[in-house]
């Protein structure tokens, strides 16, 4: 399995993006395919905020009215034959009685478009039954193809040579069968030694972790998005225009300045603010 993580080395400090080992994972007949582990995301973005509730992030086709690159990638799955396969989606406008399911996608398997279109039912998540694929050869390509650049929603792929397969979608269900059939453990790793461990990559903590290790602490910054900023990255595009050099200590806004966007405006441009600098 491959491990969704990058990492950062600054003197003493080590910066982590990660959501735990995750990917594509095989039991019997079926193979469990996690949107965040496509081997390239195209135009669509990582959301991590419901993490929690959904015990995974998910692919959001986010290009504003224009329908995003495609995100690619190849698994292996147990054997020739058929499948059925269901895609955890949702529309997501659905819960205010909107018309016209903005969130449209669709699935493609070595090119060619399962029969169903994904993001048009369901205003909670649910497994969308995708219909049937006749594979040839174990090693497949699949690829999620936006329709309309208006946030249609991937959170995984269930392929299954079992016709009557169902997957769970409860809450406190669904964690745990993710865990099991990935090979998860239900115990955090333990990663001690650290001298200082920083929660949150926004501005703040990454000035903090900066600091720390400069003074020859070893630091460990969390951060659960993939990108580091916060308000201050291409997510959010809010520009850097606090006045940071004030009061007692005014050199303390020097190690911002190292990394602050240099946005003309607000909401600013996507490349003025340097995520790439961020984690160099």
């Amino acid at each position: 399995m491959k491990r969704y993580w990058a990492a950062l080395a600054l003197g003493a400090l080590v910066f982590v993006i990660g959501f735990g080992r995750s990917t594509t994972a095989s039991a019997a007949e079926q193979l469990l395919l996690e949107a965040e582990s496509f081997d390239q995301h195209g135009g669509w973005v990582l959301d991590t905020q419901f993490i929690r509730e959904m015990g995974s992030p998910y692919l959001l086709a986010h290009g504003m009215g224009r329908p995003v690159a495609d995100a690619t990638t190849t698994v292996e799955l147990p054997s020739a034959g058929t499948y059925r396969v269901l895609v955890r989606t949702k529309d997501w406008v659905a819960r205010w009685d909107a018309a016209g399911s903005p969130g449209k996608f669709q699935v493609l398997i070595n090119g060619q478009p399962l029969q169903e279109t994904f993001g048009t039912k369901g205003k909670d998540w649910f497994w969308h039954d995708g219909g049937t694929v006749e594979i040839d050869k174990p090693q497949v390509t699949v690829a999620l193809h936006d329709l309309t650049g208006f946030d249609g929603r991937c959170d995984a792929i269930l392929f299954t040579k079992d016709l009557n397969n169902m997957p769970p979608n409860e809450g406190q269900i669904l964690p745990g069968w993710r865990r099991e059939l990935l090979g998860l453990s239900e115990e955090p790793t333990d990663k001690s030694g650290y001298d200082l461990v920083v929660v949150g990559g926004g501005y703040s903590g990454m000035g903090s972790a900066i600091s720390a290790a400069r003074m020859g602490c070893k630091v460990a910054l969390i951060q659960d998005r993939p990108v580091l900023g916060g308000n201050g990255s291409s997510e959010v595009r809010v520009w850097a225009m606090g006045l940071i050099r004030r009061g007692e200590f005014p050199r303390i806004g020097e190690i911002v300045d190292e990394f602050a966007d240099k946005a003309t405006k607000s909401p600013g441009r996507a490349e003025e603010f340097g995520d790439e600098k961020k984690e160099a």
